[in-house]
């Protein structure tokens, strides 16, 4: 089904289709489902702390009471928490919104479901990837952080160190939604909440290549089965490093989608990035060259970001060939063939029309030249 394909095309989804797939999706996170992950979580834990306290002679408290200290993840806490963030996505926003939310947590499970890395991830860390995914941009103001700087937006009264003023914002309000719908890993939520945070945080673009080499750092220390494991684990560093390289994966997933899709997506950006550059140039400035609609070209620009785009999945395979060769026999490499492929096509697809316009754009100066030189003569 589409849902479960990587041509999945969120932009065609009404608000109740997007809704009901954000379900189907929570529900098919490998595990079980991400209700069931956390609350089979909460009950083991409240297991062992009745045993500890019988054991302790503390024979009054019950199960209730751990109930009531808020070990228990009500049945109807993760769709609230969905529902949140998916209001949370101003429509206006060309790019900016609801669709996008969707979008890359499909993206995401379906990666995980292709690559084997549903069978290693701790039931944590799929749980804290797709909690993140679906809070890493509420309240996006559909600007880029330079821009919020500029005008002294709220948002920069938020910053945390080395972290841009929006993604600032949506981890802090992700872990208000967390702790208002108790959305919890018992007997660590402060963990749970750290972890979403860091994962939001690290969609920030500047610090990209940072992520980047302590990650690729990291991978080329793990040189044994038990070492690749702490990847896989949601309290280890690499663990954390892991989380953050996929989100940033699937939160540029858009040109991995089928070309129509992709260039769909494409639109949408740059509505969002022209809206930015006449701002800019109304108030006397000088716009990112990819938020000037006047000389921009769309097509060309795309071949760059596919480029770059590219490197994060040629890491993520890499990081998965370490995988296997570890003697971690779960996971798959070649579940990344059909995006890098797609990235490929549709780099190469970009590439022919850009050479096109800017055939054209000459052939238009040369006509323009030679009506102006018979004009003259």
């Amino acid at each position: 089904m589409p849902e479960a394909s990587y041509s999945f095309d969120a932009l065609s989804l009404s608000s109740t289709e997007r809704e009901r797939v954000l379900t189907e999706l929570a529900e098919r996170l490998p595990g079980k489902g991400l209700k069931r992950m956390l609350s089979v979580r909460a009950k083991l834990e409240v297991a062992k702390a009745l045993q500890v306290d019988l054991r302790r002679g503390l024979k009054e408290r019950s199960v209730v009471h751990y109930a009531r200290a808020g070990t228990w993840v009500p049945a109807s806490s993760v769709q609230a928490y969905l529902d949140d963030c998916l209001q949370a996505m101003p429509p206006s926003n060309p790019y900016h919104g609801p669709s996008h939310v969707v979008d890359i947590l499909q993206f995401l499970v379906t990666l995980l479901e292709e690559t084997g890395l549903d069978q290693v991830l701790s039931p944590e860390s799929r749980a804290a990837l797709f909690l993140a995914g679906a809070a890493h941009d509420v309240d996006h103001t559909g600007t880029t952080n330079a821009f919020l700087v500029s005008l002294g937006h709220a948002y920069v009264e938020e910053v945390e160190d080395g972290v841009g003023p929006m993604e600032s914002h949506s981890a802090r309000r992700a872990t208000a939604l967390l702790e208002e719908r108790r959305l919890r890993l018992s007997p660590a939520p402060v963990l749970l909440r750290d972890v979403v945070r860091a994962t939001i945080h690290g969609t920030d673009l500047a610090r990209h290549q940072q992520i980047v080499d302590s990650f690729s750092a990291e991978m080329e220390a793990a040189v044994t089965e038990e070492a690749v494991a702490a990847f896989f684990s949601l309290e280890s560093v690499q663990g954390q490093l892991l989380l953050q390289l996929l989100l940033k994966a699937g939160d540029v997933s858009n040109p991995t989608r089928p070309l129509a899709t992709a260039k769909a997506w494409n639109s949408q950006v740059y509505q969002e990035f022209y809206a930015e550059g006449d701002q800019v140039l109304s108030a006397g400035g000088k716009p990112n060259p990819l938020h000037d609609r006047r000389t921009n070209s769309i097509p060309k620009s795309s071949v760059g970001f596919i480029n770059w785009v590219k490197c994060i999945f040629n890491l993520l395979k890499e990081f998965l060939v370490r995988c296997k060769d570890a003697g971690v026999s779960e996971v798959r490499p070649e579940g990344l063939d059909a995006v890098l492929a797609r990235l490929d096509e549709n780099a190469a697809s970009f590439a022919k029309e850009a050479a096109q316009l800017e055939a054209c754009h000459s052939c238009r100066l040369s006509i323009l030249y030679t009506k102006r030189k018979q004009v003259t003569s």
